[in-house]
């Protein structure tokens, strides 16, 4: 595997680039030489069609510097890592040989490249972290267009089909149909027991996973339902760190290629860590009792139920600065 370097602003860099408010045209023109320049170094169509083979995709560093470069010309005073014993208490942990899983609230297509910005900006020492992240991404950012993986590559990404994705069965389904429906759930499958086979040899080795419990970008005009899978994948790491953030220069759209930046305050805050087996013991006790005393006005499914409770969890972190597990409201 490739070995992921990192590079640091200095403390006047930092404070330059973030007390620089830009006039529109000024982010047009940005937006357009960042635009062309990841283009120049981007090799069409390849890795695009995930297959059981190239689940895990190495990141490419080409053009990743001028990338997080750009997200520091968007971030607005005040961005920043909080939370930092945080990922401290992750460094020793990571020494001890403990897995590790983030699970980030996730806002926009430049959420990614925004992290890495702002904790360049922190220390040296989190590179250790940093260049150890790896994305659990779904499959549509690789093979919806070129334009999209374009940027999504400079990450390292294990990807996935998630349930939600594949169509349900069609009302009158004719034969044709239900043998192209069943062909793409094996392919799912095949697919995803790759990529848990990548995962457990790669948390073997160090790797810290990254994993969206929302799966796509929160959206005002969207349901917002987290993804279940989420505990699935808590439940194969020892310890897990919520992260919340506020502000989001790339607001999400009706399609991807047309989101615009805009400069704004980006605020990550990691939370205390989570002991992810007690964590899942906890919360199926509190979903029993919920079961028993509301009278089926609580989600029956057990992980969509702990997933909610965790979205809730996050929400708490971004609002108060930390997170109850226990918090008795029963989230249907």
């Amino acid at each position: 595997m490739k070995e992921q370097t990192t590079r640091f602003m200095t403390a006047e860099q930092v404070a330059q680039e973030m007390d620089s408010q830009l006039t529109q045209d000024e982010i047009n023109l940005l937006s357009l030489d960042l635009v062309q320049k990841i283009q120049a170094g981007y090799v069409a169509g390849k890795d695009r069609k995930i297959t059981p083979e190239n689940v895990y995709q190495e990141a490419v560093l080409e053009g990743r510097e001028v990338l997080e470069g750009f997200c520091s010309k968007m971030f607005l005073h005040g961005s920043r890592v909080e939370g930092l014993e945080y990922l401290d208490d992750c460094l020793a942990r990571m020494e001890r040989g403990e897995s590790v899983l983030f699970l980030p609230e996730h806002r926009g297509n430049l959420d990614t490249p925004s992290f890495y910005a702002l904790l360049k900006q922190q220390s040296p020492k989190y590179s250790a972290i940093l260049d150890r992240l790896i994305y659990v991404a779904g499959r549509k950012l690789n093979e919806s267009s070129d334009y999209i993986k374009m940027f999504t590559e400079k990450y390292a990404r294990l990807v996935i089909v998630p349930r939600r994705d594949l169509p349900p069965p069609l009302p009158n389904e004719t034969e044709s149909q239900a043998k192209e429906r069943e062909a793409n759930e094996q392919e799912a499958a095949q697919i995803n027991r790759a990529a848990f086979r990548q995962l457990v040899k790669l948390r073997k080795a160090g790797h810290v996973f990254v994993l969206f419990p929302l799966g796509g970008r929160l959206k005002e005009d969207a349901d917002n339902v987290p993804v279940k899978e989420s505990m699935s994948y808590m439940q194969t790491f020892d310890v897990c760190y919520p992260i919340s953030m506020e502000g989001n220069i790339l607001p999400p759209g009706a399609r991807m290629e047309d989101e615009r930046p805009i400069q704004d305050k980006v605020i990550f805050r990691v939370g205390r860590p989570i002991e992810s087996k007690a964590f899942l013991t906890e919360q199926r006790e509190i979903h029993n009792t919920a079961l028993a005393s509301a009278g089926g006005k609580v989600e029956e499914d057990f992980e969509q139920f702990a997933v909610n409770r965790l979205m809730r969890m996050l929400e708490q972190l971004r609002l108060k600065g930390d997170y109850n597990t226990a918090f008795p409201e029963a989230l249907s």
